[in-house]
């Protein structure tokens, strides 16, 4: 158990996304809690639980289709010479607007 004085001493400096802390205030307001408050109860539910209240999930980039994006991309990169390049857009605006195709 996390033993706790008497006044709160401690700060902490994040750095926040604006959005998301005018969004996080407006939900903790709601429920009638100030940011540091809301801060307090988070950290000692963990300390209490000994982890998280919620679930925490893998990478979202696990699904087949994105695997064989990333396998391609090592790939490319590891063999950069077997692939077609451009040196700008047009050139790969041309390039489709032309139909051409170097794998017939």
């Amino acid at each position: 158990m996390v033993k706790t004085s008497v006044t709160k001493t401690a700060n902490i400096n994040v750095r926040l996304y604006p959005e998301l802390k005018t969004a996080a205030e407006n939900v903790f307001t709601y429920h009638g809690l100030s940011l540091p408050d809301a801060i307090t109860v988070f950290f000692s539910h963990a300390c209490r639980v000994g982890g998280f209240s919620f679930e925490l999930k893998g990478a979202r980039w696990n699904d087949p289709v994105s695997l064989a994006a990333l396998q391609e991309s090592n790939e490319i990169l590891a063999n950069p010479n077997a692939y077609k390049s451009y040196h700008d857009v047009s050139e790969l605006f041309a390039d489709c607007l032309n139909g051409e195709d170097d794998d017939d």
